[in-house]
């Protein structure tokens, strides 16, 4: 089976999610007698990729000078038109106005056309109405990562539920660097992050993100422990005031870090160290940071809403985010029940077992040939 795909996410500078989903699966990809064609309009660094299948690059300049998203509906399909490809897949979110060519496209979630309110009124009217109609025109199928997502791409886009195919994201994570939780701790407290006991949750100014929720759940434990802290990582930079503002108001600046972006290895031992791990967003469309925390033995405290619950299973204390008091609770009934902490640990191993790439991208190969026919 030769692949087209567009492959503008792996061009980026920096590789993050929907990226590193496309090279985990092309990694993972189980046939090595298979073809892709990486089409782009800037290069893809050299040595990014690693793929058994043969791959090839093909880069499709947009003429200077435009916008409109003139690449999407002109330079690609123009580009595509001798590659003999049997399927054009589009992994992020939008499909390409291709006719003559089976294309599969990957909506990972609803978030742009649900939570996100532009102010361009071009990307407004690209986003709301040109991406799920040429959805419905163009993708002869759907990948999605939850069954939440595909709920949602059902009514949002008004695209046949039963084109919609459910394929879990996988995962894969470097091995623990410490031995336990207080080796994870002193490493922290030598680096200046953190001394002593701490909760953690991940940042980030979106407003779906509840980071405020998250500040206002530890209030509560505040309230009842004395000792613990709170860090909140992955901050973007523009939010950090807003963030520590309202840690001023809450009476939490003393007990409170607030961090930006940190690399792989910092993250990990964050995770590490921390006594329990709080992801409090309320709109996901599958939700990776859970996983992350389990993969390294944290128990996690879990919002309710969207795709969470589906991934987090019986392994999390699963709640209302937006309800502080019942977040709240939930991290000091870890804090306080050493044997609940210890279950939810062990859970939550089991439960990352059920994420793997290999079978995440066998299973998007089955459903690429059932839509080009081979």
């Amino acid at each position: 089976m030769r692949i087209a795909m567009d492959a503008r996410v792996l061009a980026l500078p920096e590789v993050r999610g929907i990226g590193g989903y496309v090279l985990e699966l092309l990694r993972h990809w189980p046939e090595a007698g298979d073809e892709f064609v990486l089409l782009s309009e800037d290069a893809v660094p050299e040595g990014r990729v690693a793929c058994p299948a043969r791959v090839e690059y093909r880069r499709a300049a947009s003429p200077p000078g435009t916008r409109v998203r003139v690449w999407d509906w002109w330079s690609a399909p123009r580009a595509l038109r001798g590659e003999r490809a049997d399927l054009l897949w589009t992994p992020a979110n939008l499909p390409l106005p291709v006719r003559g060519l089976p294309q599969a496209v990957t909506v990972h979630d609803t978030i742009l056309q649900e939570k996100v309110a532009f102010a361009d009124r071009l990307d407004d009217l690209y986003f709301n109405r040109v991406a799920p109609w040429w959805t419905r025109r163009y993708a002869d199928g759907v990948v999605t990562v939850s069954g939440f997502s595909r709920g949602r791409i059902a009514e949002v886009f008004a695209y046949p539920r039963e084109r919609v195919r459910v394929i879990h994201n996988g995962t894969s994570f470097a091995p623990a660097s410490f031995a336990d939780r207080a080796a994870a701790r002193e490493h922290l407290r030598a680096a200046g992050l953190v001394d002593g006991p701490y909760l953690l949750a991940l940042g980030a100014e979106s407003a779906w993100k509840n980071t405020d929720g998250a500040l206002r759940a530890f209030a509560v434990v505040a309230e009842e422990d004395p000792e613990v802290r709170f860090v909140v990582a992955g901050v973007q930079g523009g939010a950090l005031e807003r963030f520590a503002a309202m840690a001023r108001e809450l009476g939490l600046a003393e007990r409170t870090r607030l961090l930006g972006f940190q690399d792989s290895a910092v993250r990990d031992a964050l995770y590490q160290g921390a006594e329990a791990f709080l992801y409090a967003s309320l709109f996901e469309g599958f939700g990776l940071p859970p996983l992350e925390a389990m993969a390294l033995g944290t128990p996690v405290v879990a919002s309710d809403a969207a795709s969470i619950p589906e991934v987090v299973g019986d392994a999390a204390l699963v709640v209302d985010a937006a309800d502080a008091a019942a977040a709240g609770a939930a991290l000091l009934s870890v804090l306080a029940d050493p044997e609940l902490a210890a279950r939810l640990a062990e859970r939550g191993r089991r439960n990352v077992g059920r994420f793997g790439w290999a079978a995440s991208a066998a299973r998007h190969r089955e459903f690429f040939k059932e839509l080009a026919g081979c």
